[in-house]
């Protein structure tokens, strides 16, 4: 049984909106994971609610994409499949590559030195884990990579790339659980030679580092499922 975080109630919002998310937050952060099962009467249990606001939450997060109903059998945690690894990540590759560009080209001292230590934090994070699922590390690894493309004042990339928020958080979760000390060491090495690219404002460099990095792992993960 995977216990989720105590439910606090909020008279302002529904009940179901609560439970919503709370799982939604459960499986972006990987405690829930692709493909298991959610029995309404466990998760009723744990979070001491009725069943009926579980139900509205798992219709909810259904039409997110997130879990999978099945007839007279429970809903689980949605898996993705190769096909669609492979095009959210072609998608992520060309979105991060053109925000590393712009990076290049506008990111201030203040944000590549920051961007370092962000660098050098989620390494030490990843080391630390080991290989298992670390909830908290996938929302760090998120973080380091849509920090990117802060200097850009583009809206509309960042809107982008939060659109596939939900897809990357359920990839995302499976590779860091499967990492070895080795490819944690690649990854932290790549992530450093983007930095440096941003740094020398050299946008072909970046772009093409910030592409291969996450076409890179497309390929890692596509296998993995």
């Amino acid at each position: 049984m995977v216990s989720v975080v105590n439910l606090e109630l909020n008279p302002r919002n529904a009940l179901g909106d609560q439970v919503a998310t709370v799982l939604r937050k459960a499986i972006l952060d990987g405690s829930l994971k692709p493909g298991q099962l959610l029995h309404e009467n466990v998760l009723a249990k744990q979070l001491s609610v009725s069943r009926s606001p579980i139900r509205e939450a798992l219709l909810q997060l259904e039409r997110e994409n997130l879990c999978v109903s099945r007839p007279n059998k429970p809903a689980e945690v949605r898996r993705p499949s190769p096909e669609e690894i492979r095009q959210t990540y072609t998608l992520r590759a060309a979105l991060e590559g053109v925000a590393a560009r712009w990076a290049a080209e506008r990111a201030t001292p203040a944000f590549v030195a920051a961007l370092r230590k962000n660098a050098e934090l989620l390494n030490e994070a990843t080391v630390a884990a080991e290989g298992q699922s670390e909830p908290s590390l996938v929302g760090q690894a998120i973080e380091f990579h849509t920090g990117i493309s802060q200097p850009s004042g583009s809206a509309e990339l960042q809107r982008m790339l939060q659109s596939l928020g939900n897809q990357i958080h359920l990839v995302m979760s499976a590779g860091l659980a499967s990492l070895t000390s080795r490819r944690a060491e690649e990854i932290h090495a790549e992530h450093l030679a983007i930095i440096d690219a941003i740094e020398k404002r050299d946008g072909d460099l970046a772009e093409r580092l910030a592409r291969a990095h996450v076409e890179g792992a497309r390929e890692r993960l596509t296998h993995l499922v």
